[in-house]
């Protein structure tokens, strides 16, 4: 290892991150996850933009 390498570019740094488990039929997970394959999206992704809208909307009271 060439410890004279320099470090070009910002460092990645790790967000801090918790999980949800989501229980679901295989069916309708198989079905879920080859529609977000289709758009190049991420289950993740797209389950975090869910709660982050839920929650701005409930915030807003749009959520009751």
């Amino acid at each position: 290892m060439n410890n004279n390498s320099q470090n070009y570019g910002t460092q990645r740094v790790r967000k801090k991150v918790s999980k949800i488990e989501v229980s679901i039929e295989p069916e309708i997970k198989a079905e879920f996850m080859e529609m977000l394959h289709s758009e190049g999206r991420t289950a993740s992704v797209q389950i975090c933009e869910w709660i982050r809208g839920y929650i701005k909307d409930h915030r807003e009271g749009l959520v009751k």
